[in-house]
């Protein structure tokens, strides 16, 4: 009887633990970069900014991710919305420029993540 009691609790507190980790995010808005996050992420610096500008853009219409880059250094890697796709479109014509992006913020294993559903030139 105590080992069910143990299993029944073990089951509760990892059903717990996985709702809050697949649970929805926070919406908002965040300004920042968008930046392809392959050259990025390998190149730093070098891989951002207006100088790189152009290579971004072509790198994310050719299929690579992209991400938020805001001030405080964090990235958010940047999602379509399964409902709508046509915001995240319109962010890539806007890689590597500053933008305003909208939508909803998720964390799963360290991993940050905007869906966006809204994007406009930072100004």
């Amino acid at each position: 009887m105590r080992n069910v009691i143990y299993l029944l609790l073990l089951a509760l507190l990892t059903g717990l633990t996985l709702t809050a980790v697949a649970g929805e995010g926070a919406a908002g808005s965040w300004n920042g970069e968008i930046v392809d996050v392959a050259c990025y992420v390998a190149n730093g610096d070098q891989g951002r900014g207006p100088d790189h500008a152009k290579c971004a853009k072509g790198c994310v219409k050719g299929g690579q991710p992209m991400g938020l880059l805001i001030d405080d250094g964090t990235l958010y890697i940047l999602a379509a919305d399964h409902k709508d796709g046509a915001p995240y479109e319109a962010a890539k014509d806007l890689a590597g420029e500053m933008a305003e992006v909208s939508g909803v913020a998720s964390e799963n294993a360290g991993v940050k993540m905007v869906t966006v559903t809204g994007v406009k030139k930072a100004g």
